[in-house]
């Protein structure tokens, strides 16, 4: 009589935020994949409407630049002859009279004390602008002024998942998504662009989610993927990661932490051995789910 074998079961995949979370606090990600709420660590001064507004002004800048044929004329001629920062400031005023002006009068309209973090966001912004036209001015080289601005600037979200093998033997399908991307001709790689508000308050956990990105997207378009880090608040910060550290990271920590993961949600209440107390004490104290992890666990 022949064997059947019988088809094994396969695990739900994971995303990168579920990797970030169970990095951060196995805990939070145990009552968050079970019970839903909130899984985000955010520092005490934390104000919603400036993380919405510079998220908001970021993304709108990328599309302008891509889109706007004014934009595209000032890469015309003899790439030799392009100045970066002559380009930069044009489209600088081009984005504050198109887009930044009348959001931040309509803001101030309703709270002026935002005020010095939209001067900070503006800030960051022309930061951004001159980096973005240095890129686009550097592939003219490679690319014609038609086309270069749309090849350099990735703005459409962009679906990635990977499968994993790990230590059990098993795998574990990883998912997750990216737009904003930036792309160098000279070096044949890209680039993907994060921004948040706030400086981050865990830093090897954000390392791991800018990681496992940029290494889903290597998977998927097979060329190296650096990454850059923007942040507003309380300073400007701008931080690059080379493929080479992200790749490492990936490798030697992640396999073992998805089996973890998987084994994590299988305890049960009336079980001994819980998932374990974060390592980071501090992220207790603005646990979005505290109370209910005290009284959980």
């Amino acid at each position: 009589m022949p064997i059947i074998n019988k088809p094994q079961l396969q695990s739900p995949p994971f995303s990168v935020t579920n990797v970030k979370v169970a990095f951060e606090c196995p805990r939070l990600f145990y009552l968050k994949q079970r019970f839903g709420g909130e899984h985000l660590f955010l520092s005490k001064d934390y104000i919603q409407e400036i993380d919405s507004a510079f998220l908001d002004l970021a993304n709108q800048l990328m599309n302008m630049i891509r889109q706007e044929s004014k934009i595209q004329a000032l890469f015309e001629g003899q790439f030799e002859e392009l100045m970066v920062e002559a380009i930069a400031h044009q489209i600088q005023q081009l984005f504050y009279e198109l887009i930044f002006f009348p959001y931040l009068d309509t803001i101030m309209t309703k709270d002026s004390s935002l005020a010095t973090a939209f001067y900070q966001i503006w800030q960051l912004l022309t930061q951004l602008i001159l980096n973005i036209s240095k890129i686009i001015v550097k592939n003219r080289r490679y690319c014609h002024e038609s086309v270069v601005v749309r090849r350099t600037l990735i703005t459409r979200e962009i679906l990635l998942d990977y499968t994993f093998k790990i230590p059990d033997g098993d795998n574990q399908k990883l998912t997750g998504k990216v737009n904003n991307l930036i792309f160098d001709f000279e070096s044949r790689r890209l680039c993907v662009v994060n921004y948040q508000t706030y400086e981050t308050v865990e830093v090897s956990s954000q390392l791991m989610a800018i990681a496992l990105y940029s290494f889903l997207l290597k998977q998927k378009k097979k060329v190296p993927v650096d990454a850059v880090v923007y942040w507003v608040l309380p300073e400007l910060g701008e931080y690059h990661y080379s493929w080479e550290k992200l790749e490492n990271v990936v490798e030697s920590l992640v396999p073992a932490k998805l089996q973890e993961m998987r084994e994590w949600l299988r305890w049960e209440e009336s079980q001994p051995d819980p998932p374990p107390r974060t390592e980071k004490e501090y992220l207790c104290d603005i646990c979005p789910q505290r109370e209910k992890c005290q009284s959980f666990f």
